[in-house]
Formats: C-alpha cells, structure tokens, sequence
C-alpha cells in the first residue's frame, strides 16, 4: 500500500507523459525518506486564510502574509492575497470545522485534508480544498480532488459538500450530478496507473 496526499494525487493526473513517471520517482522517494520533502510555504498561506476568516480581517491577515514573506515567496503570496480577497467580494462565508481523512483506491491510500470548513449564505457547509499553485487548476484535476473529498465526507464534514477554489484566479469548483457518474472508474483507473509507476520505481 503506497500513501500520498490529495495536492500530489491532483499534480499526477495532471501530468502527463515521462513527466509521469518521474514525478511518481520523485514521490516514491519522499515516501521512503519524509527527512528529504521540501518547506511548503503555501501552508502559511493556508493559515492566514483561516485566520482571515476567523476574525472576519481578511485583508489585513494577508497583507501581515505579503509583508512577512521573502523575494522569492513574495510574489507568489501576493498572488493568492489578491485572488483570495477577489473570490471572496461580496461574499461572507463562515468557517466551520472540518476534518481529515484517508481514501483508499485499490493499493494507493490517499490523505485529505481541507484547508477550511465554510458555510456559505445559503446554509450550505462544504469541506473545502484551496489550491495556490501558479499554473492554473485544469477542470478534470479538480474534479478528481472534489470526488476524493465526497468519497470521504462522512469523515470530513458530514452532511457536507466539497468545494475546491483555485485562489489566485478566484475560481471555485463543484460537483454536478453528470460529473459524479463518470468519475468513478477514470479516479481508479488514475490510481492503477500511478500504482504501476511506483512499483517500477
């Protein structure tokens, strides 16, 4: 049994080609070595997101992040500051708390783990998944990410939806009911294929 997160699920099926495989390599070697990942400094992003929103200072919790950060991460905060703020608008959505959980699609168990819980105007309470990274999320990738979170919202947020929003183009991302039956055998087939590319690396 292989273990990976959703981000890393998500940036596999995006791939394609060689690049495949040596992002599977890659992969398999964090999973042997954890000493070798990298800082993700998107995780400061997260939280102060979830700061933001906590005490209703969106701004002001991401311009501490823009201000705080160095040359090289500047940039990339000041992107997401931006798009966060744009997605949100007019909108007001509280947090709520959310879980995490483990889904597993024949021998590869993948780890979830929502950024944030929000309830939206309507009432309506969703696990929800941000992705910051500077290329765009494709709309097949965050379907993949939107039906993990499904399958495994009984642990999440039960009752919940799944909600995924590319924060720097302010783009959100859900469900529809067509999306669902097609899902299922493209999401296991997706992981039969990394499963290959980790044996044979």
């Amino acid at each position: 049994m292989a273990y990976i997160t959703l981000p890393t699920f998500v940036g596999y099926s995006a791939s394609s080609g060689p690049a495949r495989s040596s992002f599977v390599r890659r992969q398999r070697r964090l999973y042997e070595d954890p000493a070798r990942a990298a800082f993700n400094y998107y995780r400061r992003a997260a939280n102060a997101v979830r700061a933001g929103r906590a005490a209703g200072q969106d701004e002001v919790a991401l311009r501490a992040l823009v201000n705080a950060a160095d040359d090289r991460t500047k940039p990339h905060y000041a992107a997401i500051a931006e798009g966060w703020l744009r997605y949100l608008g007019r909108r007001n959505p509280r947090l709520v708390e959310v879980g995490r959980a483990r889904c597993v699609l024949g021998e590869l168990e993948i780890g979830i783990s929502p950024q944030l819980g929000l309830r939206k105007s309507n009432g309506h309470r969703y696990a929800t998944w941000l992705y910051f990274k500077e290329e765009p999320l494709t709309r097949d990738a965050a379907l993949l990410a939107l039906w993990l979170m499904e399958k495994a919202m009984p642990d999440l947020l039960p009752g919940g939806e799944a909600l995924v929003i590319d924060v720097r183009r302010a783009k959100e991302f859900m469900l529809s009911p067509r999306d669902r039956a097609r899902l299922r055998p493209w999401a296991q087939s997706e992981a039969t294929a990394f499963m290959t590319l980790w044996d044979a690396a």
